[in-house]
């Protein structure tokens, strides 16, 4: 996390509801751009799980801020989707800017683990850290493969076309 100032409660937890919103349109655009029905069906997962932490974030938000209307945050240090998509981007693009904005989300949800003393919100931002750093596995993982099998079809490889037998 960047720590030129330190944020407050309520602009962390509108920065991280953002944070999701941002994630979840991103994973919708990459969904669009693939044939692939196994990478549609991996987007469609990163997509709920998404949703579901923005559902979790602005609960948290609710609960410790009930009378002050959740607003988007001025700045952020998270990339806003449609300022990517604005510049063309292919889909091995795409994967590296989700892979670090997923890192990005893992080292925030961590340090401000570090640095907060209630048991609560400790425990509730290092499982949004570990979320995070699963999703940047899963992520990796295709984009490793994409990278393998740069000279054929994402279909053709992720249907085992390149396969081979290793033993019994």
């Amino acid at each position: 996390m960047n720590r030129e100032r330190d944020y407050t409660t309520l602009e962390i937890l509108s920065i991280a509801i953002q944070s999701e919103i941002e994630a979840a349109k991103l994973y919708g655009y990459m969904k669009e751009m693939t044939d692939n029905s196994v990478l549609k069906e991996k987007f469609d997962f990163l997509i709920a799980q998404e949703n579901k932490h923005e559902q979790i974030l602005k609960d948290a938000y609710e609960k410790q801020f009930p009378e002050i209307e959740l607003k988007k945050p001025l700045s952020s240090p998270v990339p806003l989707v449609d300022e990517i998509i604005s510049q063309s981007p292919s889909l091995k693009d795409l994967f590296e800017v989700a892979m670090k904005a997923e890192k990005r989300a893992e080292s925030f949800y961590n340090d401000l683990a570090k640095r907060t003393s209630n048991p609560g919100s400790k425990s509730l931002l290092l499982y949004m850290a570990k979320m995070e750093h699963s999703h940047f596995v899963l992520l990796e993982i295709d984009y490793e493969q994409m990278e393998m099998g740069k000279d054929i079809e994402a279909d053709d490889f992720m249907m085992g076309q390149r396969l081979m037998n290793l033993g019994p």
